[in-house]
């Protein structure tokens, strides 16, 4: 005889199952997963209920249609479609002291950008993805109109296996998603790392949690034959992040992640391809980082969040990244060992909705020897270090999917006596960028 328990997950399937053909894309992983929280069905159980549905939903959808394998529990699609216009201004900075003025570059861009991103759910805490998108530089998607309407090629943004299998312990592998708390003081939000990722969150309670967050990025593959040591060393990126969180208040949160950042002594040859790159020595970026947020609910209203937000990064060997990498000289350089940010944002609703909208307001400042110019935000001031300045964007939903935006940067050298050298060549900047975008 049937246990209730077993009658009830019958009962459940039948249902599930009876409706994954009309309604699979509505996608029931959520009303499964509250199952499991309800204690109706275990794991176990809840996985054959997402086998069966893929099972059936295939075979109940026309023959040379679709065909999706039985390990498949979720199985997402999702995009953007962005156009932008892009209104920027570059002042040079002085090459030698005296007899040289400020030069400008000034240019107007009509871009656009597009992104296809798939993400699977396996069985047994398995998973993956991948991301298409044009531009084939690590910091941007962007492609400009030009060419004669000639076609755009489509890259390979991410390729990723991972691997869960308890709700604390993540594996990840491949190139993915940046998996980091962190601003685009210190990470461009366009860069997708590629290599090995671990992450494990330890839950002191409902309200109070501490996550471990452990990367390890390659760079550039050297060949193991090159005549000097550090060329035949591969490059690679080192990072690891404590991630705090504390709810408190009704809706209220604060978030503080301290980590490290450092890089192995190598050489990057011609590994970095973007806005402004630095390829050579990778010596001398060690990096202390501590971003932070706390964020306030319905402040102003139902609805309504108000976010003060801000980061710091001190790196502990400027000193030959600047004198021994950069090749700057003591006597008139300061190391310039810091950077920083602080902001302020407010929104109105999660910018999911119609009539959403948000605001949003930092200042940065970031020293010569300070961040890595291969990986910070290539919008503000262009990826240039040595440079201080706002940035202030804006957002509303013009219907559930589609959303104009507004960001304007404008930065200043922090030290003018610089003149030339590799990474401080720009003496100021303006860009104004007006986007829409449609999500599917």
């Amino acid at each position: 005889m049937a246990t209730l328990h077993s009658k009830w997950l019958a009962l459940i399937g039948s249902a599930l199952i009876g409706a994954a053909s009309a309604a699979f894309a509505q996608d029931s992983g959520p009303l499964i997963d509250l199952l499991v929280k309800k204690g109706i069905v275990n794991d176990q159980e809840a996985e054959t209920l997402r086998a069966e549905l893929v099972k059936d939903f295939a075979a109940n959808t026309s023959a040379g249609k679709l065909n999706l394998s039985s390990s498949l529990a979720e199985f997402k699609l999702s995009g953007d479609v962005r156009i932008r216009e892009q209104a920027e201004w570059k002042y040079n900075q002085p090459t030698t002291p005296t007899g040289q003025t400020f030069g400008s570059d000034n240019q107007d861009r009509t871009r656009f950008r597009f992104r296809l991103n798939g993400d699977v759910k396996l069985q047994k805490g398995w998973g993956g993805g991948f991301a298409l998108e044009t531009g084939s530089s690590a910091d941007s998607g962007n492609e400009s109109f030009t060419n004669g309407a000639a076609d755009y090629s489509i890259y390979l943004a991410r390729a990723y296996i991972s691997y869960q299998p308890t709700n604390e312990f993540l594996v990840v592998a491949g190139k993915q998603r940046n998996p980091y708390y962190t601003t685009d003081l210190l990470w461009d939000a366009d860069i997708n790392p590629q290599g090995f990722f671990e992450s494990y969150t330890f839950n002191f309670d409902a309200k109070n949690s501490l996550e471990l967050r452990v990367g390890q990025w390659i760079m550039k593959d050297n060949s193991e034959y090159s005549s000097t040591t550090t060329s035949a060393v591969d490059s690679w990126v080192f990072e690891q992040q404590l991630v705090y969180t504390s709810k408190f208040g009704h809706g209220h949160n604060f978030i503080v992640a301290p980590g490290v950042l450092f890089y192995n002594a190598s050489n990057s040859g011609t590994a970095f391809t973007g806005e402004a790159p630095f390829n050579g020595s990778t010596r001398g970026l060690k990096l202390i980082t501590l971003p932070v947020e706390v964020n306030f609910a319905n402040v102003l209203g139902a609805g309504s969040q108000l976010k003060v937000y801000g980061d710091f990064v001190h790196n502990t060997e400027a000193g030959t990244r600047v004198y021994r990498v950069y090749g700057l000289s003591k006597s008139t350089v300061s190391e310039d060992a810091d950077a920083w940010l602080l902001g302020v944002g407010y929104a109105q609703g999660t910018g999911k909705l119609q009539g959403d909208w948000s605001v949003k307001l930092d200042y940065r400042n970031i020293g010569i020897g300070s961040i890595d110019p291969n990986i910070n935000d290539s919008d503000f001031a262009f990826s240039m270090l040595n440079q201080k300045g706002a940035k202030f964007a804006a957002s509303y939903n013009l219907t559930d999917f589609a959303l104009a935006n507004l960001t304007f940067f404008a930065t200043e050298n922090k030290r003018s006596t610089l003149y030339y050298s590799p990474l401080s060549t720009l003496g100021g900047s303006k860009i104004i960028q007006a986007d829409i975008v449609v999500k599917f």
